[in-house]
């Protein structure tokens, strides 16, 4: 990877996780990183980091269904946004699951709470914030993108 793509990711990733730490007020989702490390920002960066990165192969696997690796036309173009936008959902969700089912287990986390939000609730909504800022982002920076590369 050349260092403009390698600056693009890393700024799409800022900005992700940055779009999306004000879930951390909520006590049920503040609490699910408190595990590899027991610093909260650390713990948030390495874990969004892991997820920021599946979502970006998501997209490439996204336009390399799509549209293969010759050129993008119009028609192509639509169709790598709606694999975007449900690979925003759909990277999170499963990253969701995966707490759901293997955190209880070892201990780390606990979906319940007798006081304030449903930690289920909690992760659906994060899941949900995530895929809008995600999803806000990616056509952000593609709009960038493509100006910037537009003939002069």
């Amino acid at each position: 990877m050349v260092p403009i793509e390698l600056t693009v990711v890393s700024a799409f990733a800022a900005v992700v996780l940055l779009g999306w730490s004000p879930l951390l007020a909520v006590e049920r989702l503040r609490a699910l990183f408190v595990w590899p490390t027991r610093t909260l920002l650390a713990n948030y960066l390495v874990v969004g980091a892991v997820v920021v990165v599946g979502q970006v192969l998501s997209y490439l696997g996204a336009v390399l269904l799509v549209a293969g690796t010759g050129p993008v036309t119009g028609g192509e173009a639509a169709g790598i946004v709606a694999g975007v936008i449900a690979a925003n959902v759909l990277v999170p969700g499963v990253a969701a699951v995966a707490c759901l089912r293997w955190l209880p287990g070892r201990g780390v986390w606990t979906p319940d709470t007798s006081s304030g939000l449903d930690g289920r609730v909690a992760l659906a909504v994060g899941v949900g914030w995530y895929a809008v800022v995600a999803s806000a982002t990616f056509l952000l920076f593609a709009l960038g993108i493509m100006f910037a590369n537009l003939p002069t």
